[in-house]
């Protein structure tokens, strides 16, 4: 079984030393504990709000778990009837609440800035093709201005998932998820990667950041008189076809003339895109190049 090392990030290899998942654990910081505390009783009083307003009862299942997930940001597609372009999701005075508490807008940073310094390629990716999104799009507003991802779930509560994958996200991305809440992480709520045939202990305060878009994952249970949150950012694969199709939809774009040819040039000759994609991600021992290639004072982010 693996272990989230408080202060001490481990990183998970393929055979060919790609980082394919990483154990961020936290940040060097005391006041950390009173940031995850803070955080945790925002999604609880807002848990608690829903309940007394009838827009959640507990116990009530989805498909991901038991808990109340709320959603704030910038998505498209799963359902969504917002004309046929990326939108906001649905937001309300309880997602309001959530993404301008402070406690909250440092754990999002952090988990943004744990994806850049191990995955710099494809953060700088992510900040490539979402750039374009909002300077085309300036109706949509970007939810935090201190992450380069464009969406975030918030579990409030008892955020115990149930084995999923997020087949909405982008498939080579990365999703970073933090846990909050009280509970004993030796005894419950340790995270599995199920294709990598990993279990990870998961305790409250750590962060991991992986590829929710391709392997199944999932929370083992906590105790009955235990809670658990979660806040977990991601990235919808159609904004990235959105922008890289010239801000259309496939759709859209084969109905015109030579939409197949640029759909193809896009999507490249068949096998080759999953090479494409597996590029982006760092290699452990080609790193520091990756971040000195990113991060120069030629490259620039969100």
């Amino acid at each position: 079984m693996a272990d989230i090392h408080y202060r001490d990030p481990k990183l998970i290899l393929d055979a060919e030393g790609r980082i394919v998942a990483i154990l961020l654990g936290m940040p060097d910081d005391p006041e950390w504990p009173h940031v995850i505390r803070q955080a945790a009783k925002a999604m609880a009083r807002v848990r608690r709000i829903a309940r007394n307003q009838g827009a959640w009862r507990v116990g009530q299942i989805h498909r991901r778990g038991r808990h109340l997930p709320l959603f704030g940001g910038v998505s498209f597609g799963g359902g969504q009837k917002v004309a046929a372009s990326p939108s906001p999701l649905h937001l309300c005075l309880l997602i309001w609440e959530l993404l301008r508490d402070k406690y909250i807008r440092r754990i999002i940073g952090f988990q943004s800035s744990g994806f850049a310094l191990y995955a710099p390629k494809l953060y700088h990716y992510y900040c490539q093709i979402l750039r374009a999104l909002f300077e085309h799009h300036p109706e949509l507003v970007h939810t935090f201005d201190n992450s380069v991802f464009p969406a975030a779930t918030f579990n409030c509560g008892d955020a115990i998932t149930f084995d999923h994958c997020n087949f909405l996200n982008l498939v080579h991305g990365f999703c970073p998820v933090t846990s909050a809440g009280v509970f004993n992480h030796k005894h419950g709520a340790h995270i599995y990667l199920k294709q990598l045939r990993l279990v990870i202990e998961f305790p409250s305060g750590a962060t991991v950041i992986i590829p929710s878009g391709c392997v199944n994952h999932g929370n083992t249970p906590i105790q009955p008189d235990e809670t658990r949150f979660s806040i977990t950012q991601f990235a919808a694969g159609s904004l990235f076809r959105w922008v890289e199709y010239g801000f259309q939809t496939a759709k859209s774009l084969l109905a015109q003339v030579g939409g197949k040819a640029r759909r193809d040039a896009f999507d490249g000759v068949p096998g080759s895109r999953w090479q494409w994609a597996l590029g982006l991600f760092s290699k452990v021992d080609e790193l520091t190049a990756d971040r000195s290639l990113v991060f120069s004072p030629t490259k620039a982010g969100i």
